[in-house]
């Protein structure tokens, strides 16, 4: 199947707004095997608007129109698939049902445009939307699929996710089978590294593989078609087999598993404990090893400090004076916080100071020190970007570190 996406909205075109919904849905669509070659994005405009349904359906199966299901003037999606189709709007009651319930629910009367939302282009079908006035459409005519779903990111994605994948999956399994996917986690290696190492299996039909950069990850699909469940899960199986061959000391997890959540369960297993000291990075260490799932009586602790001085008010720790050597100094106060909390491993991470740049720095020397049982080691990186950027990254960074000296034993 290949799709095409329209976005509506003038103000996608003057950059007034960021277009989360575009990722969301080409991960989406990657995700159950559907191409995607084209994205149009066009302003509120009904004859250009009409114009690229139009453009679409001649080179898609599949044309996902994003926005411009509102009650005002410049809300003419509905309006421009109708005309692109010499279609009739009429009243949908399931339609008008999803309208004024939203304004029943909150006591308050339904203006009179907001009824323009429960017109439906003849044939179509509407779509629940329980987080908004604005139903969804989906039409079939020709052979096309034609889906309007609202532009408001939390409306959008709760529709995709809850109707229109369900409706597009029940859509693929008639005419080519069953789709199953596996999601394969990996750090400390590129996109582009993987890319190379990966280019031979990056070009297979079926199953196919595709790559997605997150923020100092890269997750690998893995989405394969069969009759049935036994058939794609073995096309999987053998497809994870080839790429674990070749880059398995990367991958840490699989599907909803995180950085986080591994890290703290291949402390468990080892039946250890951890404590963490965080100057720069502001907490987000220590509270996303707190969230993840069987953290307690695993992380014991964590400090949280804008000023290292601030340490040495501490003194029932007899931990004395700071080194100050960048490196010597995470890796003394990795094993500070280790034997105040009576840790098995103590983990800091600290920056050389920005020298007055503060936020608008653009690189920044970042150490992470752990003491596992004594052994010490250290890992000095220049992280580039805003503090907040970079504090993230940092983050990702020290979780990585753990993970792969706990897994691979290989030290930083």
């Amino acid at each position: 199947m290949i799709a095409e996406i329209i976005f509506t909205g003038t103000e996608l075109l003057l950059g007034q707004i960021l277009n989360t919904n575009a990722q969301y849905m080409q991960q989406e669509l990657s995700a159950m095997g559907i191409d995607l070659y084209y994205q149009v994005t066009v302003g509120d405009n009904l004859q250009r608007c009409a114009a690229a349904i139009r453009q679409a359906s001649k080179r898609a199966d599949l044309i996902i129109i994003c926005g411009g299901l509102g009650p005002t003037e410049d809300d003419i999606s509905r309006e421009a698939l109708a005309e692109a189709l010499q279609l009739q709007l009429v009243q949908d009651p399931f339609a008008l049902t999803v309208v004024t319930r939203f304004f029943k629910e909150r006591g308050v009367p339904v203006s009179n445009n907001n009824y323009k939302q429960a017109l439906v282009p003849q044939g179509g079908i509407a779509v629940d939307n329980p987080v908004g006035t604005a139903p969804g459409i989906i039409l079939e005519k020709e052979g096309k699929i034609y889906i309007l779903v609202p532009g408001p990111p939390p409306e959008f994605a709760k529709m995709v996710r809850e109707k229109i994948i369900p409706y597009l999956l029940g859509k693929m399994t008639e005419r080519s089978g069953l789709i199953m996917s596996r999601v394969l986690k990996f750090c400390g290696i590129g996109e582009a590294s993987m890319d190379e190492k990966l280019s031979d299996l990056l070009k297979s039909c079926n199953p196919t593989v595709a790559p997605t950069a997150k923020f100092a990850e890269v997750h690998l699909r893995i989405t394969a078609k069969a009759k049935g469940p036994e058939q794609a899960q073995k096309m999987i199986d053998d497809m994870e087999a080839k790429v674990r061959e070749r880059l398995g000391s990367y991958i840490y997890g699989t599907d909803t598993e995180t950085l986080p959540s591994v890290v703290i369960s291949l402390i468990s297993q080892k039946k250890m404990t951890l404590s963490v000291i965080e100057d720069f990075t502001g907490g987000q260490l220590a509270y996303q090893l707190s969230s993840a799932k069987g953290s307690d009586g695993v992380f014991k602790s964590g400090l949280v400090v804008t000023d290292l001085k601030a340490v040495e008010l501490l003194k029932r720790c007899n931990w004395g004076s700071l080194p100050a050597d960048l490196k010597q100094r995470a890796e003394y106060l990795a094993t500070a916080v280790r034997e105040k909390f009576e840790s098995d491993i103590g983990v800091a991470v600290t920056i050389l100071k920005d020298r007055g740049q503060g936020q608008a720095q653009t690189s920044h020397k970042f150490v992470m020190a752990a003491d596992v049982n004594g052994v010490t080691m250290s890992r000095e990186m220049l992280l580039w970007g805003d503090r907040d950027d970079a504090a993230q990254r940092a983050t990702t960074v020290t979780l990585m570190l753990i993970w792969r000296y706990l897994e691979h034993g290989i030290k930083f």
